[in-house]
């Protein structure tokens, strides 16, 4: 083998080597998504299911009702962050750092959740079909898939890797809780 031809198979090789390298480091430095809201759980477990918030949050109940019917979003319910750019292979992290269970939903269109109050008190009465069926009165949530991934409080969930299905190359996904319909991002996959 000529000397030429053995360099030329090197920074192949080399190429090749660093290009796995970059696919690792995505893989390995994955970016997290945090789900954050501030809910009181005395205050919010007093008028709904108990256990329904946990953590530590300050903000009251009536409060985040006041902020919503005035402002239609509660400013410390949502993702962060709310909008990013990743490369193909960019794994993320669902990170729940609130106190209620949120949900990382790929839907066509942002639109309502599964609960009408929260809907209509956010402006927004008609669910994304990703987040349930509107049926006798009520919406009937979709269950937990791969493209409906509930994170509970304090936890920590494996979501998609850019350049996959969920999150396809050269295109901009939208990412909406179903509970609270105005936590909201989008993601653009280079």
């Amino acid at each position: 083998m000529s000397k030429w031809r053995f360099f030329v198979m090197v920074a192949i090789v080399a190429a090749l080597v660093l290009l796995a390298a970059l696919a690792l480091a995505g893989a390995s430095n994955p970016l997290v998504v945090r789900m954050e809201d501030q809910c009181n759980p005395a205050t919010f477990n007093a008028v709904l299911p108990p256990g329904t918030c946990v953590g530590d949050g300050t903000v009251t109940f009536d409060h985040f009702i006041n902020e919503l019917t005035a402002a239609q979003k509660a400013g410390a319910w949502h993702f962060d962050p709310e909008d990013t750019t990743v490369d193909p292979g960019t794994a993320l992290q669902l990170a729940n750092r609130g106190g209620e269970t949120h949900t990382f939903t790929k839907v066509a269109n942002f639109g309502g959740g599964f609960i009408p109050i929260l809907n209509q008190l956010s402006g927004n009465p008609v669910p994304a079909p990703e987040c349930g069926t509107p049926a006798f009165g009520t919406i009937i949530p979709k269950p937990e898939s791969p493209l409906n991934i509930f994170v509970e409080a304090g936890t920590t969930e494996t979501g998609p890797t850019a350049g996959g299905s969920f999150l396809p190359s050269g295109s901009t996904t939208k990412i909406q809780c179903c509970i609270h319909p105005w936590m909201r991002m989008e993601i653009r996959t280079k």
